[in-house]
């Protein structure tokens, strides 16, 4: 056997294991990669989170809309702006006409039984009704001109997820 094909050999039986070197730096690719796709994990989570934060945010706005545009546009008996006497409480439940609902704000997110809504926390609805100018309904008035304008905010953790807002005539009776 010669000389250089004997060297060969000894030189590939030595070689057949990593170096030091070579296992840590694919120690250190392994940790970036593992890094990179832990990272894009959380983005998608988040943002799948964000969606369905937003569209129970939406559902809950309308469902609370459509709560307030379907009682009376105003109290009967003692036609006066926000809460009558028997409604100081804040208690959805005692709310007859639109404007009960001015400042309605409870600290968290309550049904019509005015108990706490499940898997809700965080979620705040505010809403603000509004005397509006009939020919410019973006301009409040004073007195009542036969138009209010109604806005349903929807928070989590004190970021407006969603606002929605209706206007209610007069002339439209919801019973």
């Amino acid at each position: 056997m010669s000389q250089h094909n004997l060297h060969n050999q000894q030189s590939r039986r030595r070689r057949r294991g990593l170096s030091l070197v070579e296992v840590v730096f694919a120690t250190m690719l392994v940790g970036v990669v593992l890094v990179g796709a832990m990272d894009l994990l959380g983005s998608v989570i988040r943002g799948r989170t964000s969606t369905a934060d937003a569209a129970q945010a939406e559902q809950l706005a309308q469902q609370l809309m459509v709560e307030i545009l379907n009682t009376a546009y105003q109290d009967d008996t003692l036609p006066l702006f926000g809460s009558e006497l028997d409604e100081t409480l804040g208690l959805r439940s005692t709310y007859d006409d639109v404007d009960d609902y001015h400042n309605w704000s409870p600290p968290s997110l309550l049904g019509l039984d005015d108990n706490p809504v499940v898997n809700s926390t965080g979620l705040q609805r505010e809403v603000t009704v509004e005397w509006v100018n009939p020919a410019n309904p973006a301009l409040t008035s004073l007195t009542d001109l036969g138009l209010k304008r109604i806005t349903v905010t929807v928070k989590h953790d004190g970021q407006v997820v969603t606002r929605l807002v209706a206007l209610r005539s007069d002339k439209y009776s919801a019973e």
